[in-house]
């Protein structure tokens, strides 16, 4: 994952139907739940919910709950350290120490389900998966050059008001965000360059088709 700058990520689990995003691990050592967001909560808990809202079960109220948990009132999702504190999970690792957004997606009820039962599960995951890869496109695109146009490779991308990084992949940035930003992109000690940001579409509403991507280009850098 460090070689290839993925930006979004679900694995896939039963036993429940919920989507929950990180943190997993709660600050606090002597609780065993503690809501803990990260700094890109926002863009967490809206792609929690592009999959739960278009899952045919998931924020359906009329259901029963799985087991003892109901995730109605967040309509089908949870923050994972909420829930129960998972040290070193797969959405905190990549969260700290990649670019990709991962989440947890419980498919269903049954962690086990019979071979009869796959093709209705795959009928109630099969829209939300395509939502959910859809959210890709969401965010700050494009490509990190120096003023003579060659690339810049590991260039630091930071966006105003979020404590937290990524860097490019190559030579490209993509930064899944919600709303217009102010972002910074620095290399070395004394480069750098700022621009605003807006994103190709609203997120009042959840798509169900793959807007074209934005490119923008951070060139040239300036020495300050």
């Amino acid at each position: 994952m460090e070689k290839i700058p993925f930006v979004l990520g679900g694995n896939l689990q039963g036993g429940e139907l919920v989507v929950a995003y990180p943190y997993d691990l709660v600050r606090s050592p002597w609780k065993t739940q503690e809501h803990t967001p990260t700094p890109d909560d926002h863009v967490f808990r809206w792609l929690a919910y592009s999959y739960a809202s278009t899952h045919r079960l998931m924020t359906d109220a009329r259901r029963r709950v799985c087991h003892t948990e109901d995730f109605q009132k967040e309509e089908g999702t949870v923050n994972g350290a909420s829930w129960h504190t998972v040290a070193g999970s797969l959405n905190d690792f990549s969260y700290l120490h990649t670019n990709c957004f991962e989440l947890s997606i419980y498919v269903g009820c049954d962690k086990y389900p019979h071979e009869s039962q796959l093709p209705e599960e795959w009928e109630n995951n099969r829209e939300s998966l395509i939502v959910f890869m859809e959210q890709v496109h969401r965010g700050i695109k494009g490509l990190v050059r120096d003023s003579y146009g060659k690339g810049i490779p590991n260039a630091v991308i930071s966006v105003e008001g979020v404590n937290h990084d990524i860097r490019t992949g190559g030579v490209s940035l993509n930064k899944l965000s919600l709303a217009c930003h102010h972002v910074r992109c620095a290399f070395g000690l004394s480069s750098s360059s700022t621009m605003i940001v807006r994103p190709p579409q609203p997120y009042g509403t959840v798509p169900h088709s793959s807007p074209d991507p934005v490119t923008t280009k951070i060139s040239p850098l300036r020495n300050f």
